[in-house]
């Protein structure tokens, strides 16, 4: 007979008092309660190298400069407007002139008439060199002493060419031999100079000025020009 005081076996102890017994210990070990912060955390971001900024900076401020001069000097290019000079050939001569067994032989003398177009810009001529050419062909050329030219100045310019038993093609020497026997020989002249624009003290980026005079015919028996003075292309 079993004992009624005996708990049944596989029912939950009741405790004397009415109440449930406690929870059972999961482990040995009772951590501490850790209340989580309302607000993340997030690590201080590594100090900048200062040193990208500076050059940042310093290319802004350089292309702002750069700006401004630009405007300035375009301003002043639009307020003065240049304008390119007037290139004319007065008159041209040939002597001494010789052309026989793919050579040859002669001297040039020319004279320009240059005018400065501008109120305000004085022009600087620098470097100046001029060709004489039978069509294409190259025949000589010479150098012409660099000037100044004031506003609204018209000068005037000589050069002489010489060549002296210069070979040249036999096709060229024919051609300059049946012009000159049908009365008359056409040459063309070329002048390149290195220039610039003056304005009181400012001056202009110099400039690459070239200048064609076409077809000037001269007498095949006198050796002057025919037709008097021609206007030059200027570019």
């Amino acid at each position: 007979m079993q004992d009624p005081s005996r708990p049944v076996t596989g029912y939950p102890v009741q405790n004397v008092n009415g109440c449930a017994p406690p929870p059972p210990a999961t482990s040995s070990t009772a951590y501490p309660y850790v209340n989580p912060s309302p607000y993340p955390y997030y690590p201080a971001p590594p100090p900048q190298n200062p040193r990208p900024t500076f050059f940042r900076r310093l290319f802004v401020v350089f292309a702002v400069l750069l700006i401004i001069f630009g405007t300035i000097l375009l301003i002043i290019w639009l307020v003065l407007r240049p304008h390119l000079p007037d290139f004319s050939i007065q008159s041209l001569s040939l002597s001494k002139f010789n052309a026989s067994n793919q050579r040859v032989s002669g001297t040039w003398n020319a004279q320009f008439q240059v005018s400065n177009p501008n109120k305000k810009l004085s022009i600087y001529y620098g470097d100046i060199v001029s060709s004489v050419f039978h069509k294409d062909d190259f025949l000589t050329e010479t150098r012409i002493e660099p000037f100044v030219q004031g506003t609204r100045e018209v000068n005037t310019v000589e050069a002489s060419y010489s060549v002296v038993d210069s070979f040249v093609e036999g096709k060229v020497v024919d051609a300059m031999n049946g012009e000159r026997t049908r009365g008359e020989i056409k040459f063309n002249i070329k002048v390149v100079a290195d220039v610039a624009f003056r304005y009181g003290g400012w001056r202009g980026r110099r400039r690459l000025l070239r200048v064609w005079c076409d077809d000037l015919a001269l007498s095949g028996s006198s050796g002057k020009m025919t037709g008097g003075s021609k206007k030059c292309s200027v570019d």
